[in-house]
């Protein structure tokens, strides 16, 4: 599986970053400079629209990779006052096309258009992913406050969803490996972040509960002959393990293996502080790429 940015928790699981909206403040009359640079991209393959409504982008713009992979480009936002040709916003996947040479080119169009605002490109929206090693059968995401939807066509084939689409603290719990063909057994959880609000502790108040019951505790449990009580404290326990002490001994010790072998998975401030730092890198420079026939090499400019 493919990652630009990742970083691996303490858990065995990776981090990433699997969708970014990135908005950039333009110079007086500068978007112009943009759309003449698009259009003058006769080596890369794209599709262009315009719209007049409320609250959309003028100039759209959807670029086609190789693979059915793709990234967006608005310029011109649909305001109440008319057109702000200050704005602009490009969205895409790193996973995907992170190194594409095409979107380090439009990035730059953009980036060399902002003017000298204290922050002329800035972190819109994104969407952190964990990767957890297993089947999707092993892990549950449970409900909370948030609206909650669930599509289910079996045990793995399940897709969980907390929050309202497209608004931080979105939550999708899916299997990774059916989605994407892989080898390996791989639960993908999906959590979508606000670019103003991202610090460790806002991803911490957003976080939430997905518990982890490996296979072979599930078969544990019919090994140790478990009832619906034993059941109804064993998913307790897992969320709150420190509660195990209140048991009699018989039945602390009957269930305080299963207690250790599954649980709740917790978030790795770490590991999501090492992949901000990486995009936060990214995000400040402007990217090197040379163009078909380009004999000279571009600097980052801090």
């Amino acid at each position: 599986m493919l990652y630009t940015w990742k970083t691996e928790a303490r858990d065995g699981s990776t981090y990433s970053i699997d969708k970014l909206l990135i908005d950039f403040a333009l110079a007086y009359r500068s978007s112009q400079s943009v759309l003449d640079g698009v259009a003058a991209l006769a080596w890369v393959e794209f599709s262009h629209w315009t719209t007049h409504k409320m609250g959309t982008f003028r100039d759209q713009f959807t670029f086609a990779l190789s693979g059915g992979r793709s990234f967006w480009l608005g310029v011109g936002l649909n305001g109440p006052g008319g057109l702000n040709t200050g704005r602009a916003r490009l969205e895409f996947n790193p996973n995907k096309v992170g190194q594409c040479r095409e979107l380090r080119w439009v990035y730059n169009l953009c980036f060399d258009a902002c003017g000298a605002k204290p922050f002329p490109v800035s972190l819109r929206r994104w969407d952190l992913a964990v990767d957890l090693p297993g089947e999707r059968g092993e892990f549950e995401l449970l409900k909370d406050g948030r609206l909650y939807e669930e599509l289910r066509r079996s045990a793995s084939d399940r897709t969980q969803y907390l929050g309202k689409r497209n608004s931080p603290g979105r939550c999708k719990l899916y299997n990774k490996t059916l989605e994407s063909n892989l080898s390996i057994p791989v639960t993908r959880l999906e959590l979508t972040l606000d670019g103003v609000a991202c610090g460790a502790d806002d991803v911490r108040s957003l976080w939430p509960k997905v518990l982890r019951v490996p296979r072979v505790v599930q078969m544990g449990a019919e090994w140790f002959g478990l009832n619906d009580t034993d059941r109804f404290i064993l998913r307790t326990l897992w969320q709150q393990p420190e509660r195990l002490e209140e048991l009699g001994r018989r039945k602390r010790d009957k269930l305080a293996p299963l207690v250790a072998a599954g649980g709740v998975v917790e978030f790795d401030d770490a590991a999501f502080l090492r992949c901000l730092e990486e995009l936060g890198g990214w995000m400040k420079r402007r990217r090197e790429c040379d163009p078909p026939g380009y004999g000279g090499r571009w600097e980052n400019a801090e």
